[in-house]
Parts: C-alpha cells; sequence; structure tokens
C-alpha cells in the first residue's frame, strides 16, 4: 500500500493492510508479554512495524498523525515511531512532538519502542535533558520510564552520569514498570561505571526492591565480568529488606 495520502476516507484500507501483515502466533506471544495494556494486538513483528513508519515518513505523515486511532498496539507503535523520527528544526517543535505522543504510552514496549527510535535527542542534547527532568517527577508512572529509558539510551556518559544515576535513586515508586526502568538503567550504567553504581548499591539511597532488580539483572548480564557478579551477589547477600 502507498501511503502518499492518507486521510479519513483511506485509513480504514491503511487498517485491512496491517491486518494482513499479522502473525496469529506471535500474536498470542506478544499478548502474553504486553498483559496490561487496553490495546488490542493483532501481532505483527517490530521490524514491519518500524518499516511501515519509514514509508509513512516518506509519505503523508501529518495525514497518518492525523487520523489514526488507537484501537490496535500496531497503530500506536507506528504512531511512535513516525513522531520520534519526524526531522525538526527546533526544540521547541522537538518537544511538542514529543508531548503530542506521551497520551498514548499505556504499556512498557509502546513505551521503550518509541525511545528506542528517538533519535532527534542527539540533536538537542541539553535541552532534552533538562525536559528529562521534567518528565522524572511527574506522577504518570509511563512519563517517568519515558525519562528513564531516554537517559539510559542516550545520557550514560561521562558529562551527564552523576545527574543521571541521582536522578534515578531520588524515584520513589510503587510501580513495577518503574522500578524495573530504574533497575535497566542502573544495570546499564555498571558496565561503564561499576564503581559509581556499587556505591548506589551498598547505600540506603536506593528502595530494596530497586536494589534487588538491579543486581539480578547484572547477574543475567552478558557484558559484566564474573567476578563482578560474585561480588554482587555478595552485597545482595548482607542486605536485609
Amino acid at each position: 500500500m502507498a501511503f502518499t495520502k492518507i486521510n479519513e476516507d483511506n485509513y480504514g484500507e491503511f487498517l485491512i493492510y496491517l491486518k494482513t501483515l499479522a502473525d496469529d502466533k506471535y500474536r498470542e506471544f506478544h499478548s502474553s508479554i504486553v498483559n496490561n495494556s487496553h490495546l488490542e494486538i493483532l501481532g505483527i513483528r517490530s521490524p514491519m512495524l518500524k518499516s511501515t513508519a519509514k514509508e509513512i515518513l516518506k509519505g503523508d505523515y501529518e495525514g497518518y498523525l492525523r487520523y489514526s486511532g488507537n484501537k490496535y498496539y500496531e497503530e500506536v507503535m507506528i504512531r511512535g515511531f513516525v513522531t520520534a523520527q519526524i526531522k525538526v528544526t527546533s526544540y521547541e517543535e522537538a518537544k511538542r512532538l514529543t508531548e503530542s505522543f506521551l497520551p498514548y504510552i499505556d504499556n512498557w514496549a509502546v513505551c521503550d519502542g518509541y525511545c528506542s527510535t528517538f533519535k532527534r535527542i542527539k540533536k538537542f542534547m541539553p535541552e532534552y535533558f533538562e525536559y528529562i527532568g521534567e518528565l522524572i517527577i511527574r506522577d504518570n508512572v509511563w512519563h517517568k520510564r519515558v525519562a528513564l529509558v531516554l537517559m539510559l539510551n542516550n545520557y550514560l556518559i561521562d558529562e551527564y552520569i552523576d545527574i543521571v544515576l541521582q536522578r534515578c535513586i531520588d524515584i520513589y515508586s510503587e510501580g513495577y514498570y518503574v522500578q524495573m526502568a530504574q533497575a535497566w538503567l542502573l544495570a546499564t550504567a555498571f558496565i561503564d561505571y561499576p564503581d559509581k553504581v556499587t556505591k548506589i548499591l551498598k547505600s540506603d539511597g536506593l528502595s530494596f526492591t530497586v536494589k534487588r532488580m538491579t543486581i539480578q539483572k547484572c547477574i543475567d548480564s552478558f557484558r559484566v565480568p564474573g567476578e563482578k557478579k560474585e561480588y554482587l551477589k555478595q552485597i545482595r547477600a548482607e542486605q536485609k529488606k
């Protein structure tokens, strides 16, 4: 299907096209791991969704953003991929696009998929870092997770690492998907900054749950040396809830 023009009249044809890409077995699998969303899952693999988004970006992406719905998970994922990759010339437009997509996020897969294709952040690193600081203190759990995953993907570097780690430990949330993102960020940071993360794991600044999640992720990682895994196991054994 060509995506040169998307409007109210032909959007139904687009949905029919999407359904031709569906895989019943993949739908069953993906529904089992994205089980907290109100969205209906067709069962289309991510590479196909990204490829479709690229075609839309070459054509009428404004029409897609105007007329696409939020009944199907795949519609929202494509919206996220499109929104994340629209070329902009100003930070104000970049921020507007980011804010426009946040209401569509209600599960970890949409959140993380969106963040993984978020390339324009490299163009506005300082501005987005300040914006992320705003997102992270909002009450919405998905806004917090977006902030954490964007920092994980883009800011685990010398210039930002200390502030990133402080922001991460300052979060207190009972939300599982926020806690898991905190642990994911810390475990990823551990690879290049093991001393900094170890200090956090041995301190009282992080919840017991997130500490345990972080240590387990490090132990499961192929990028963490065996001797460091053993040391982390010792830290875990010494901790009490």
